[in-house]
């Protein structure tokens, strides 16, 4: 039997978003680091903040999987499979991803963009208007 959350909407700038609270791996500092990712079942593959990642790898070359095109960028980028750990799910997940420039914010902003290709195949996911996200996880 899977399990179900729910991920209240935050107010960043001006919007209503529901952002997940993620563990990442950290090699650099050696424990996880806790980032925010935002589920957006409109892309295809998950992308991760390039600040964020250069906080946490030196290295990324034994984490390579494999090499996608980024249409809306038009850009042949590389993906790499790193440990997540969700915290509201209390599942650990290995997600591709490809690097990106989200730019710089203050407050609390996604460094994690989940894609539909590896995290929306392990979840289901329903909208309650801009109040809570529903997240149930197959846990098989």
């Amino acid at each position: 039997m899977g399990k179900e959350i729910e991920i209240p909407f935050i107010n960043a700038e001006g919007y209503s978003v529901p952002l997940i609270k993620v563990r990442m791996e950290c090699p650099k500092s050696g424990e996880d680091v806790l980032i925010y990712a935002l589920p957006d079942s409109g892309s295809r593959f998950s992308l991760i903040n390039r600040r964020t990642l250069n906080e946490c790898f030196d290295n990324l070359e034994d984490h390579y999987f494999d090499t996608i095109i980024l249409t809306n960028l038009n850009l042949h980028t590389k993906r790499y499979k790193l440990k997540f750990h969700f915290v509201e799910l209390n599942e650990n997940f290995e997600i591709p991803v490809a690097i990106a420039d989200f730019g710089v914010y203050e407050g609390v902003f996604p460094s994690l963009i989940l894609g539909r290709e590896d995290f929306f195949s392990r979840t289901m996911i329903c909208f309650d208007k801009n109040a809570k996200l529903i997240i149930k996880a197959d846990n098989s």
